[in-house]
């Protein structure tokens, strides 16, 4: 349970180090979309309206939310269009769940009890607090793309006289907006597709200083295998010529003929139209009454496992799969092209009834920030204003006396005021994992640096004396009774069996001064098999301890002098002693001197022969060390060769005793 304890506060502070970084906030800059990063933004997008009734918000289930963002994310869409929300509804686990999967939302901000009436036209307060309260529901979200202010408001020339209510409804909501503090959310409007009031309509929601921040068209008409011509896609682009502000599809997808083929999304995300319109959102995800569904559920419910319609989702995700335009990066973005304030359009006979800019009938309500904390579950990444590239942007030379937030003001467009939020569950989740392998691998690296210490703290120290120096590792050994083996030394001398696996066999034959080495064969197993009978503390041991005589102190170093002293050299083995016993390792005497020193100091003489003698002095020392040196060098050569005797000895005996 500590150990739990602990991660949980690891992965705390590294939550509030490394916060993660959500989806890029969108803005709008000119007559573009563009993400935090700098890169224009186009919308593939579907209807998401999952019952046509009550209840019918569709961000409230999260399980649902999950399933239905899985599928969309491998359709490849990126946005989903909401027209009813219930703003007292919890969406943080919803809006979590499409962020995760790359989605953004458009969220229209009425429903079927509170939305403006074309027939009672009225702009009131109970409509302004029913928009506010979902605007606030939405606004600290980071993939919330933005806020419909109205949708199909006007759907004939008769409803002309209703187009200053939108704008005045767009203005307000977004001087509460900014009022409040939140990021710069675009708020715009979908039009009906009326093609007589289409370039009127447009131009004049968009036009002077209190216009909307996008424009929503929708359209039906490209049906089947039809042309940019055929389906009057030509005049929409050409209509949209020096617009302002951002313009896309908000609904398409004509289902006749089935399965849709959906050749307009190859129009709207290519060369043809992708210089002026920001993306397409296709009607409709769920399948209803009306046959203009992606998926269906099963038993006509509203909920389930969704399954793709055969044809209409697999075309167009094959559409989309190609189409992938990458735009203007905003550096690159001269927002000179953009006229900063439209004409307004001026009034037609049977067609347009407003002229020019009037006066709007908005609310002036006065905006109190009573803001404390925000609960978006994300980190929002740098703010357009944070981002290096953007003192590349070539803007007007002129400033625009836009409304509050106005989008296309650059200014007021690079702004993004929201603060920090947090960290959904699930990217606590995430680095709890992360954080949980990283405290393991530390763990583990610190268990083997200590393993490694110790051990090196338990080796013996290694004897650099001549008498340590020997050549390779012998295995372990037994003990061995020295005097007990030199009272049978001479008995074994004359025997040709080999001794039982307790004694031991020295067979030695000798030539006067020929250095040769002696036969030992030690009855105890192959090498290496030995059982150990000492601690590791003893297992360095010295081959004087199987020597067959009394072992040798080992010789103190010589301290030199100044003055004349006698030259060490190594001892000079009698007639009766073998060479090979001489200069074995476990026999090494003290150094003698030579004869007799000098009885009587030398006599001082010239400074010449001062200088001889002390070379001479030097010289001898010298030879010394030679002599020295080769005496080791001699030593090792005689042990590997008593070593691999001994090792030929032992094979022999093992191989006798098998058979």
């Amino acid at each position: 349970m500590a150990f739990l304890g602990i991660l949980a506060t690891a992965s705390l502070f590294l939550n509030l180090a490394f916060p993660v970084i959500s989806l890029p906030t969108i803005s709008v800059i000119g007559a573009k979309f563009f993400d935090s990063d700098g890169n224009q933004f186009f919308i593939k997008g579907v209807v998401y309206q999952l019952s046509n009734n009550a209840p019918y918000d569709p961000l409230v289930d999260t399980a649902q939310c999950s399933r239905d963002a899985t599928l969309m994310k491998s359709l490849g869409a990126n946005t989903i269009r909401v027209y009813t929300v219930d703003s007292t509804s919890n969406h943080t686990s919803c809006m979590s769940v499409f962020e995760d999967a790359g989605i953004y939302v458009l969220i229209g901000l009425g429903d079927p009890t509170n939305s403006f009436n074309r027939a009672d036209p009225a702009w009131t307060d109970a409509l302004y607090n029913h928009f506010t309260a979902t605007i606030d529901a939405f606004a600290d979200f980071d993939n919330t793309l933005g806020f419909f202010a109205g949708n199909e408001i006007i759907n004939d020339g008769a409803g002309t006289s209703l187009a200053p209510y939108i704008k005045a409804i767009a203005l307000d909501l977004k001087t509460y907006r900014d009022g409040m503090g939140y990021r710069t959310i675009p708020i715009g409007y979908a039009a009906a597709d009326v093609l007589s009031l289409r370039p009127a309509l447009q131009d004049y929601l968009a036009c002077g200083a209190k216009g909307i921040d996008f424009f929503g068209q929708h359209i039906y008409s490209w049906c089947g295998d039809s042309s940019m011509t055929e389906s009057g896609y030509d005049g929409l682009y050409a209509g949209t010529s020096g617009y302002n502000i951002p313009i896309f599809i908000a609904e398409t997808g004509c289902i006749d003929p089935q399965p849709r083929t959906f050749g307009d999304q190859v129009a709207l995300f290519g060369t043809a139209m992708n210089d002026r319109f920001s993306g397409a959102i296709v009607y409709e995800w769920a399948l209803h009454e009306n046959g203009y569904g992606l998926v269906s559920y099963s038993g006509g419910a509203a909920s389930g496992t969704p399954t793709p319609i055969s044809g209409d989702f697999s075309n167009l995700k094959s559409r989309w799969s190609t189409l992938t335009p990458t735009g203007t990066p905003l550096p690159s973005y001269d927002i000179r092209t953009v006229t900063s304030t439209l004409a307004c359009p001026s009034s037609t006979a049977s067609v347009w009834s407003i002229n020019g800019e009037v006066s709007l009938p908005t609310l002036g309500k006065a905006v109190v920030n009573t803001r404390s904390s925000t609960s978006s579950s994300r980190t929002s990444t740098a703010s357009l204003t944070g981002l290096p590239k953007l003192s590349g942007v070539k803007s007007s030379t002129t400033s625009s006396s836009t409304s509050p937030g106005r989008s296309d003001d650059i200014s007021n467009a690079q702004v993004d005021s929201s603060p920090d939020p947090g960290l959904s569950t699930g990217a606590i989740a995430g680095i709890a994992v992360g954080i949980t392998l990283l405290i393991v691998t530390a763990a583990a690296i610190a268990f083997l640096l200590w393993r490694r210490r110790k051990k090196r703290q338990d080796q013996t120290p290694l004897d650099l004396t001549p008498e340590g120096l020997e050549v390779g590792s012998p295995p372990p050994k037994h003990e061995l009774d020295s005097n007990a083996i030199m009272e049978k030394f001479s008995e074994q001398q004359s025997k040709a069996e080999l001794p039982d696996s307790h004694s031991a066999t020295f067979s030695e034959s000798t030539t006067p001064n020929t250095g040769s080495v002696p036969n030992i064969a030690l009855a105890s197993g192959a090498i290496g098999a030995l059982p150990r009978t000492q601690d590791a503390g003893d297992d360095t041991r010295t081959a004087a301890e199987l020597a067959t005589v009394p072992a040798i102190s080992k010789p103190k170093v010589a301290t030199l002098t100044q003055s004349p002293a006698p030259v060490a050299r190594i001892p000079v083995p009698s007639a009766a002693t073998s060479a090979s016993w001489a200069n074995a390792p476990w026999h090494s005497p003290p150094l003698e001197d030579i004869s007799n020193p000098q009885e009587a100091p030398l006599l001082s003489g010239t400074d010449e022969e001062d200088d001889m003698r002390r070379l001479d002095e030097e010289e001898r020392l010298l030879d010394a060390k030679i002599a020295e040196s080769e005496r080791i060098r001699a030593l090792k050569e005689e042990k590997a060769a008593l070593q691999a005797k001994r090792a030929e000895l032992m094979l022999a005996r093992e191989k006798g005793s098998k058979s």
